[in-house]
């Protein structure tokens, strides 16, 4: 299965310091090395943007970490292009209102492109959307919603407590 991992689920795995990092990092080594995961490129630089501002993370090491994680062989990154950046824009048009802003659509878009049917995710939003597989790995065990399956903020905010 093709998945796509969020920036924020890529955060909370490489910050130590994250109160989501053990749970996510738990459920990463059941499927880092097995899944094949496509990624927006838009993803590593969010990932990196937030991984500066880290204290206990040097600039350095920030930039290892990275270049390391995005040349794994099961990880491609799909290039936006004018396609998936039009793509990007009707989605934002339609889901602005959502609270799906424009780098989610990019997101959303890139998917959308190469067919990948399962989103890791953490994002409220996100996971509102019932035409993909949704993942949130920051539970135990992790909230999976099937394509279709609508999402209910109660069980996120009990599951969250």
């Amino acid at each position: 299965m093709l998945l796509t991992i969020d920036s924020q689920i890529w955060i909370y795995y490489f910050d130590p310091n994250a109160k989501e990092n053990k749970n996510v990092e738990k459920w990463f080594e059941g499927i880092l090395a097995k899944e094949e995961i496509m990624l927006s490129s838009i993803i590593p630089l969010e990932v990196a943007h937030n991984l500066y501002a880290v204290p206990d993370l040097d600039k350095l090491s920030t930039e290892n970490l990275i270049l390391k994680w995005v040349t794994q062989e099961n990880i491609t990154f799909i290039p936006v292009d004018t396609n998936i950046m039009l793509l990007a824009l009707e989605l934002l048009k339609a889901n602005r209102s959502k609270g799906i802003g424009g780098r989610d659509c990019l997101i959303l878009a890139s998917m959308l492109a190469k067919d990948v049917e399962a989103l890791v995710t953490h994002d409220k939003n996100l996971l509102k959307i019932t035409s993909l597989l949704r993942i949130d790995p920051v539970f135990v065990p992790p909230l999976i919603l099937n394509k279709g399956e609508e999402f209910n903020d109660s069980t996120f905010v009990s599951k969250k407590n």
